[in-house]
C-alpha cells in the first residue's frame, strides 16, 4: 500500500492525522527511522521487491533446457561417463516402454542414466524416480524429456543387476585412470540394513514346529468337537452333514498347517535355518545385542579419497567369514598384485587370514 500526502498534512504530524491515497482520513503512525507506517492495523513500507515475470508472458525466443543447467553441474558428469561405457559388453538388457505392445523399449543407456542420478541424490524408490522425470529440470535434460513409468524402473534394476555391478566396477578403475584411489590399502567393515520383511515373518526351524504342533492341536481339538457334537445330534436328532462353516473353519486350519509344511520344506533346502515369504533374501541378524530383520551390508574403502572400491550384500551375520571375499573382491577392482586390509575384531578367523596371506593379501586384524 502506497501513502502520499500534502504540506497540509505535514503540519498535522503531531496530532498523528494523515490523509491518504484514497482521499480518507486515517490515524497512522510513522518511524521515520525506519520508513514503515501503520494504517488502521496494517503496515506498509516503501521498501521495493523483486518481481517475477508474468506466467502468460509469451517470448518470441523460448529458454531451452540446456540454458537451466549450467556448466558445472554434476548432472553433466553422469551423461559424459554414461555415454562412454559399452553397455552391451557390460552385459545391459533393454527393458519395456510403458506404451504397451509395439512401443519401441526404452535405451538402457538412459535408464541407468535416471538411476544414478537417484543413486547420487538418494531417490531410491522408482515411484519417486518416476515422478521427478515430470519436475525436475535436471532430470528432464539428462533424460531429453523422457519420463519412463516406475514399473519401468524397477525393471531395470531388477532385470540388471549384473550389468550394474559391472558398471560400478568400470566406474572404480575410471576412479583410479584418475589417479583418485590410492591401491595400497583398504578398510573393510559391515553394517545391518533392515530388508522389506518383519520380525514376525522370518521362521526359524523352531518356530515353524512349534506353528505345526499348534495346527496340529487345534485340528485335533476340533475333530474331536465334530465327533462328540454328532453324538450328540445322533441320539436326538437323524444325522445331517456338517455346515458350510464347520467345513470352512477345518479346510482353514489344513491349508495353513500344508503351508507351514511347505516353508519347513523350503527351510531345509535354503541350509540356513531361516526363511522369509515376505522378503527371501532377509535374515535375522543379531549384533550387539539387537535383531535386525535385513542383511549385512560389506563395504572396502580405499585409503586416499574414502572411495568405496568393492561391496557385497549377505545375509550372515557373523562378519568372521566376510573379510577374505571382499579383500579379494577389492584387490581384484584395484588391478593390484598385493594389497593391505584393515579391519576390526569382528573379522578376526585363522581360516580368512590365511586366506588372505595366501592371496598376497596382508590383512591386519586385532584378535
Amino acid at each position: 500500500m502506497r501513502v502520499s500526502w500534502t504540506g497540509h498534512d505535514r503540519a498535522e504530524t503531531e496530532r498523528g492525522l494523515w490523509r491518504n491515497a484514497l482521499g480518507g482520513w486515517a490515524r497512522i503512525r510513522l518511524i521515520r527511522d525506519t520508513g514503515e507506517c501503520t494504517i488502521a492495523g496494517m503496515t506498509t513500507t516503501n521498501r521495493s521487491y523483486k518481481s517475477g515475470q508474468s506466467r502468460d508472458q509469451a517470448s518470441f525466443l523460448p529458454p531451452c533446457l540446456e540454458d537451466y543447467v549450467g556448466r558445472d553441474n554434476p548432472v553433466r558428469a553422469v551423461d559424459v561417463y554414461v555415454d562412454s561405457l559399452d553397455l552391451h559388453a557390460l552385459g545391459f538388457r533393454d527393458v519395456g516402454s510403458d506404451g504397451g505392445a509395439g512401443q519401441p523399449p526404452y535405451d538402457p543407456a538412459d535408464l541407468l542414466r535416471l538411476y544414478l542420478y537417484g543413486y547420487l541424490h538418494q531417490v531410491r524408490s522408482s515411484r519417486r524416480l518416476e515422478r521427478e522425470t515430470r519436475r525436475n529440470v535436471e532430470l528432464m535434460w539428462l533424460l531429453r524429456g523422457l519420463a519412463p513409468g516406475y514399473r519401468t524402473i524397477a525393471n531395470f534394476r531388477r532385470d540388471n543387476a549384473a550389468g550394474l555391478k559391472a558398471a560400478n566396477r568400470d566406474f572404480v578403475r575410471l576412479a583410479g585412470s584418475l589417479d583418485l584411489l590410492g591401491g595400497a590399502l583398504v578398510a573393510i567393515d559391515g553394517a545391518f540394513f533392515h530388508g522389506d520383511a518383519s520380525k514376525a515373518s522370518i521362521l526359524t526351524e523352531k518356530r515353524l514346529q512349534e506353528r505345526m504342533a499348534a495346527l496340529d492341536r487345534s485340528i485335533a481339538e476340533y475333530n474331536a468337537a465334530l465327533e462328540a457334537n454328532d453324538q450328540a445330534e445322533a441320539a436326538a436328532a437323524p444325522e445331517k452333514p456338517p455346515s458350510g462353516a464347520d467345513m470352512a473353519q477345518k479346510l482353514a486350519a489344513l491349508r495353513q498347517r500344508r503351508a507351514a509344511a511347505t516353508d519347513l520344506a523350503k527351510l531345509a533346502e535354503s541350509g540356513d535355518g531361516q526363511i522369509s515369504r515376505t522378503d527371501p533374501d532377509a535374515r535375522l541378524l543379531a549384533k550387539h545385542g539387537q535383531i535386525v530383520s535385513g542383511y549385512n551390508v560389506q563395504i572396502a574403502v580405499d585409503d586416499k579419497h574414502k572411495l568405496i572400491v568393492a561391496s557385497a550384500v549377505v545375509n550372515d551375520g557373523n562378519d568372521t567369514g566376510q573379510l577374505y571375499a571382499l579383500a579379494e573382491a577389492a584387490k581384484e577392482a584395484l588391478g593390484v598384485a598385493a594389497l593391505t586390509a584393515v579391519a576390526d575384531t569382528g573379522y578376526y578367523n585363522g581360516a580368512t587370514l590365511k586366506a588372505c596371506e595366501d592371496a598376497a593379501i596382508t590383512a591386519y586384524v586385532p584378535p
